[in-house]
């Protein structure tokens, strides 16, 4: 008879695990398809930030820097990406590196307001 070595207190983090069936023997087929589901799952991001302790203040300070983060990429103001433009008619925008970075930054813009258009 077998001993159950799992900790009672530990039940929550129970990892459930994949099924793949390999078919035809196609062995490398069905680690593809493993690993698809498990980088969907963001299982190997889990892994990796459990692999070490994080204190929790570091953990505060992350988590504070991606809402940080999250709240300025929601906040962008469209309005300044569009007068980044040159106004019709004028052409001060002479050099190579003036000209592509206006036109980065109006990529950008219909970048985004694209994916708004599409939610």
């Amino acid at each position: 008879m077998k001993k159950d070595f799992t900790s009672k207190n530990d039940s929550s983090q129970i990892i459930r695990g994949a099924k793949v069936s390999v078919r035809n023997g196609d062995v490398n087929g069905a680690l593809r398809t493993l690993k698809k589901i498990l980088e969907r799952d963001n299982r190997q991001r889990e892994l990796a930030k459990r692999e070490y302790h994080e204190k929790p203040s570091i953990a505060k300070k992350r988590n504070r820097e991606m809402a940080v983060k999250r709240t300025r990429r929601e906040n962008t103001d469209f309005a300044t990406l569009q007068r980044q433009s040159n106004p019709p008619g004028v052409g001060w925008n002479k050099s190579k590196r003036k000209r592509r970075r206006v036109l980065d930054a109006k990529t950008k813009f219909n970048r985004i307001l694209n994916r708004r258009n599409d939610d």
